[in-house]
């Protein structure tokens, strides 16, 4: 049994290879029984506690430490080997790059959820909306430049030459960019938004065709939910540098635009009284506001079109005042006996065709003939 452990296998001993292996699966077991510590143990006694930063610390360097935990004892059990003088720096300074990327993964989970859990309340609490654009690109921005710092730091400890790879680099970037134009287009657009301000998040706005709700303004793009469909649209912020911007919030409100068509030969007057209880429908609802145009708009194929132009006041349910002042305009034309005028002639309400089916030989002329003698046509 003496001679099997001393046998060598790549330069190393049998005994040497176990003692490697071992201190490494006791690193796993050890980095195991540590992040079950953290999540069962030490998590009882800080959500006793009052405030909510020792949770939030517990549960962002519990990850970390574990992987620092099996890194160590990964390269402490690879110290017991005889390793080639060619490759034994190659696996230290791995291993010092692994810490440092370790390090910088806990910087940034710990600073993101402190500025989760105490900037992102102030910023929502706050009136204006710039810092709620500003806040994402931030925090991309912060992640970015520690990720940066780390790997130079880490290359130059793992005994990288640096600077010949950030020459390398700028030659390598001003070819990125050339072939990188439409994202660089895309986050000066995005800037612009952010400088300008010509829409803010949670306003509607209509661009390249699309007529929407603003969902986040980022770097590169912005995302709108539709008016209609409910589609999310990512609209690429070069877009908004080229097109007209029209933004629907700024609006006194969210217009309605009501066409009724009646027959040519209603009497003037009762139009009128249509047009009437048309400005009063509008004056009396609660989620409309003053303004309005209420005319007759002219004639087209189907008869005479009156026009109701009217205005939602912005936060007031849309769809439904719209079917409120329909509704009551068409409730008031039938009891005022004013029939709609359609493609296919006119539409009689259901007394009159049922007047017809009653009386066959009546006929359509007839029943005309009722009408102009109540002094509708």
């Amino acid at each position: 049994m003496y001679e099997f452990f001393k046998k060598e296998f790549y330069g190393n001993t049998v005994s040497q290879w176990l003692t490697a292996l071992f201190i490494i699966l006791a690193a796993l077991i050890v980095g195991r029984i540590v992040y079950w510590f953290f999540t069962k143990i030490v998590r009882i006694f800080t959500s006793r506690t009052k405030t909510r930063l020792d949770d939030i610390l517990i549960d962002k360097i519990e990850e970390p430490v574990v992987v620092g935990i099996v890194t160590m004892g990964i390269w402490y059990g690879l110290s017991f080997l005889t390793i080639s003088p060619k490759v034994a720096p190659h696996i230290g300074n791995a291993v010092m790059l692994t810490i440092i990327m370790n390090l910088a993964w806990l910087v940034v989970r710990t600073i993101d959820a402190l500025i989760e859990e105490y900037i992102v309340p102030m910023v929502e609490k706050s009136e204006s909306n710039l810092d709620d654009a500003i806040l994402p690109i931030a925090r991309r921005g912060f992640s970015v430049v520690i990720w940066v710092v780390a790997v130079v730091v880490g290359l130059n400890n793992a005994g990288y030459d640096v600077a010949a790879i950030l020459t390398g680099l700028g030659i390598g970037g001003l070819a990125l960019a050339i072939g990188a134009r439409t994202t660089i287009m895309n986050i000066f657009g995005g800037i612009t938004v952010l400088v300008t301000q010509p829409f803010k998040i949670g306003d509607r706005i209509m661009i390249d065709g699309y007529d929407g709700y603003v969902l986040s303004i980022g770097l590169g793009a912005t995302r709108i939910k539709t008016f209609i469909d409910n589609f999310i649209v990512t609209i690429p912020n070069r877009v908004f540098s080229d097109s007209e911007i029209v933004n629907v919030t700024e609006a006194l409100g969210i217009k309605i635009d009501l066409q009724i068509h009646v027959p040519v030969n209603i009497h003037p007057p009762v139009i009128q009284e249509v047009l009437d209880h048309m400005k009063k429908i509008v004056k009396e609802h609660p989620c409309l506001n003053d303004d309005q145009k209420i005319s007759v708009r002219g004639l087209d194929d189907f008869g005479i079109v009156l026009q109701c132009i009217c205005y939602v006041t912005p936060g007031k349910p849309y769809w439904q005042t719209r079917s409120d002042v329909a509704i009551q305009t068409l409730t008031f034309m039938q009891q005022r006996g004013v029939p709609v005028a359609t493609r296919h002639g006119l539409n009689y309400y259901p007394e009159d065709i049922q007047q017809v089916l009653e009386k066959p030989k009546m006929g359509i002329k007839a029943l005309k003939k009722d009408k102009d003698d109540e002094g509708l046509f």
